[in-house]
């Protein structure tokens, strides 16, 4: 055996000796968890265990499909994700939503609903477009579309009761020449509340010439 063999980098040891004495903890419930991943098993059970929701498309959408409901531990996990900044998440949250979308058809366009303005500013980040990147990593054919929609600050729809939601839907416009005619849409979304967002984004691409336009989200408002 050559005596440098069990050198390890600077730090490694450390390291190690920190996970073992330290093990992780699921982002959700705090409890530990296996090394590399984000929830403990517990969590993920739970998780997979929820019903599927796929009812009632909004207005302009052939159809919709939503992980979970949003409470219990997807809320959390989607709350960790864009108010807690951790942006790691957004693999994870993917995947679960990637499981559901339908198999990948020939010329999708996967498009990622745009926040508004202002919330964007006060995140510092967009969280559905890197949902939608990961969504396409696993669509055998799929494409993004993330320039293809605009939307213009209204103001605050978080926060607003569900009529408020509907009397004033978020102002969402297709980039004028931008749209490839006829072909399918995924539009991706975090929550759906009343519908009026993803309607809003529908009726653009739809104005547009898009061909029929789908969409999914990680959780929905019961």
């Amino acid at each position: 055996m050559r005596p440098n063999q069990w050198k390890m980098a600077p730090g490694a040891l450390a390291r190690g000796l920190a996970r073992l004495l330290v093990p992780p903890l699921c982002v959700v419930c705090r409890r530990a968890c296996e090394p590399a991943r984000e929830i403990c098993g517990e969590c993920t059970r739970e998780l997979n265990a929820g019903p599927v929701l796929r009812h009632d498309p909004p207005d302009g959408v052939a159809a919709v499909v939503s992980c979970a409901p949003h409470d219990g531990v997807a809320r959390q996990l989607l709350a960790a994700y864009k108010f807690r900044g951790m942006i790691g998440l957004a693999a994870l949250i993917a995947g679960f939503m990637a499981d559901l979308a339908a198999p990948g058809e020939e010329g999708l366009i996967v498009v990622p609903v745009p926040p508004s303005p202002f919330r964007r500013r006060l995140r510092g980040f967009d969280p559905v477009e890197p949902l939608s990147r990961g969504i396409v990593s696993v669509l055998p054919g799929a494409e993004l579309g993330e320039t293809l929609l605009l939307r213009r600050d209204r103001g605050r729809q978080r926060g607003r009761g569900r009529a408020g939601r509907v009397a004033a839907p978020p102002d969402i416009r297709a980039v004028p020449n931008m749209v490839p005619p006829t072909r399918p849409v995924l539009l991706v979304d975090d929550v759906l509340t009343t519908g009026s967002t993803l309607a809003a984004a529908a009726g653009a691409l739809g104005g547009a010439g898009s061909g029929p336009v789908r969409a999914i989200t990680f959780t929905r408002r019961l």
